[in-house]
């Protein structure tokens, strides 16, 4: 008793000096305490610790967070093992917060309510010092800390063996699980036993985790032993190193997943330049096709020179072949490199109406329905007379001469004319147009141009060149826009919303967006931004906040058996109020099998569970 006491005292002693003394000018006995006690001083001070301040209260504690379901009956097990002990249990979450307190014997309730030692109490290693729960968060390893070893006197009289929780996934510290009792009592096996409880705490986070996310970590464990910058991805989930969130964000995650997802894989790796990455990127497939596939991407630098093709496929004996890349991935490498060294899409078009109004005349635009003519036509009308332009309607222009006169006092006002020409104007009106535009006006606004929307089917535009009609400006449609869909959003966003900073969608939003076939083309993006600008109130747009056709994309591909299937499992969740563990029951299957058909099925985990026919 009288050596523990001396020891203490020099144990207090050698703190405080460390603590009055400063970190350069002290020094600690290295037989006084283990090495990582002392790290854990010397990072307390450096913190300025208080050492005689309490554990401050740190909000509310979710039952439902996923270190206390995966740690509740494993802390219970402990609990009936340890009932003829003195011994304490403490779950802390990665802040270092109590979370779950066990308390075998009722007597050592009032020592550790003295101390704090509660649930809610934070008892970070940088909110009260060197402890058992706090400690191994920050060392990332087991400790025990005894008696005034604890920085915070108000436990000195208190040992704690501590040790992190390791996610089993991302490898992340998530919490940490440590034994206590009085300092008298303790005992090295302490360590062990805290040890082996987090070890079964990271075993139950391993079997919730979904299977998919399991097979992403081991692939990522696989491949970032690599020299180079490595990022793995599903659907769903990332996973990179540091050096690689240099090539990556959310847009280029939905991009190359969508793409990669529909080339057609007939070799193993795939070489692939990204100039708007500035690298080159070895592209591996692996898993299964579709939904479940995993992509490994491992980031070259600097970016070597690539084939014309853009594109080289690496086989399994290491030689390299060229091959020309399918138009989906063409489409993405395309995209990704507009980003950075083409215009946006629109401004292209407004470009080449300054371009066809130098050569004077009329000036002809052409798209598909609702591919933005009128629009297009009209911004850059309005920008080059600072005046709203005039519409007219090529039917009226044919049935009704009055028409003419109205276009006549347009222009001497100076106005610039859209003429809405539905399909291809027929008969005589193009070229009678076309001399109407022709004719020079005094006092004309120079700006204030006829310009003639056509709409079109496809890419191929009217022939009249042969009847002396200017070559048309094409607005193309949304769906060839595919590559550069994020940025004609911001563009299309701006006009909308002057002033406004641009949506910003989730990856998984975002994929959806580049599924869609955009059958109403500009005029359905320009409708869907509006109604998500008023719900979405600025925030993160998910993929609830996008209409329910969109979020499933693929359902109009399902047989009919996998359709009543997918309306079996939604009723199956619509049941269960959107409990999928409860769902599974009802349905008969386990949970895991529930998680694979609701991906396999496009069951978005957000989406609004109504039963069929509701």
């Amino acid at each position: 008793m009288i050596y523990k006491s001396h020891r203490e005292d020099a144990v207090r002693s050698a703190r405080e000096r460390l603590i009055t003394e400063g970190l350069v000018r002290a020094s600690v006995p290295a037989s006084l305490v283990a090495e990582e006690i002392e790290q854990s001083w010397r990072r307390s001070v450096s913190h300025h610790v208080n050492p005689a301040a309490g554990p401050h209260i740190l909000g509310e504690i979710d039952p439902d967070s996923a270190i206390l379901r995966a740690a509740g009956r494993i802390l219970d097990q402990w609990e009936n093992n340890l009932t003829d002990t003195r011994m304490a249990l403490f779950l802390a979450d990665e802040d270092g917060r109590i979370v779950s307190r066990r308390i075998v014997d009722a007597q050592d309730e009032r020592t550790l309510d003295g101390a704090n030692a509660a649930e809610g109490f934070v008892f970070s290693e940088q909110a009260l010092g060197t402890n058992g729960l706090g400690t191994p968060i920050e060392g990332r390893g087991a400790v025990f800390v005894r008696g005034s070893e604890h920085f915070n006197e108000a436990l000195s009289r208190l040992a704690c063996a501590g040790a992190p929780i390791k996610h089993p996934i991302t490898g992340r510290i998530v919490g940490s699980l440590a034994v206590a009792s009085h300092v008298d009592a303790s005992s090295p096996l302490m360590v062990s036993m805290a040890r082996q409880a987090g070890y079964q705490i990271a075993e139950a986070l391993e079997l919730m985790a979904d299977s998919r996310n399991l097979e992403l970590a081991r692939t990522y464990r696989q491949f970032r032993s690599s020299k180079h910058p490595v990022l793995v991805m599903n659907s769903e989930t990332v996973m990179t190193d540091l050096p690689a969130l240099a090539h990556f964000d959310a847009e280029s995650h939905a991009y190359l997943w969508e793409m990669l997802r529909l080339h057609h894989w007939d070799q193993d790796k795939l070489q692939l330049e990204l100039p708007v990455l500035g690298t080159e990127a070895m592209v591996r497939r692996l898993g299964r096709a579709g939904q479940d596939a995993i992509f490994a991407l491992e980031f070259m630098e600097p970016a070597s020179t690539i084939t014309e093709a853009g594109v080289a496929v690496v086989h399994n004996q290491g030689h390299t072949a060229t091959r020309t890349p399918t138009p989906a991935l063409r489409d993405v490498l395309d995209g990704l490199s507009s980003r950075q060294a083409r215009p946006t899409p629109y401004s292209v078009v407004q470009q080449q109406l300054t371009a066809a109004a130098a050569v004077g005349g009329l000036i002809r635009v052409v798209g598909g329905p609702g591919a933005g003519k009128r629009h297009q036509a009209s911004k850059w009308l309005r920008k080059h007379t600072g005046q709203e332009p005039r519409s007219f309607s090529a039917g009226d222009l044919v049935s009704d001469e009055t028409s003419w006169a109205g276009m006549e006092s347009a222009l001497s006002e100076g106005c610039g004319i859209v003429v809405v020409g539905g399909g291809s104007p027929a008969g005589e009106l193009p070229g009678r147009l076309a001399a109407f535009a022709q004719v020079a006006r005094p006092g004309v606004h120079p700006g204030a141009r006829v310009i003639l929307t056509e709409r079109t089917s496809g890419p191929a535009t009217p022939g009249y060149e042969a009847e002396g009609l200017p070559a048309p400006v094409r607005v193309p449609s949304l769906a060839e826009l595919r590559g550069e869909l994020p940025d004609v959003v911001r563009e299309v966003s701006a006009e909308l919303f002057p002033g406004a900073p641009a949506p910003r969608f989730s990856p998984a939003a975002l994929q959806c967006l580049l599924a869609w076939r955009w059958p109403g083309n500009a005029a359905e993006l320009t409708r869907l931004l509006a109604g998500l600008h008023r719900s979405a109130a600025g925030g993160l747009i998910q993929t609830k906040d996008l209409p329910a056709t969109m979020r499933q994309p693929s359902l109009s591909s399902l047989s009919r058996y996998e359709q009543s299937e997918r309306d079996t499992i939604v009723a199956a969740l619509a049941e269960a109020d959107g409990n999928k563990s409860r769902a599974a029951e009802i349905l008969g299957i386990g949970r895991t099998t529930m998680y694979r058909k609701m991906r396999a099925l496009k069951i978005s985990d957000d989406e609004r569970m109504i039963a069929p026919g509701a």
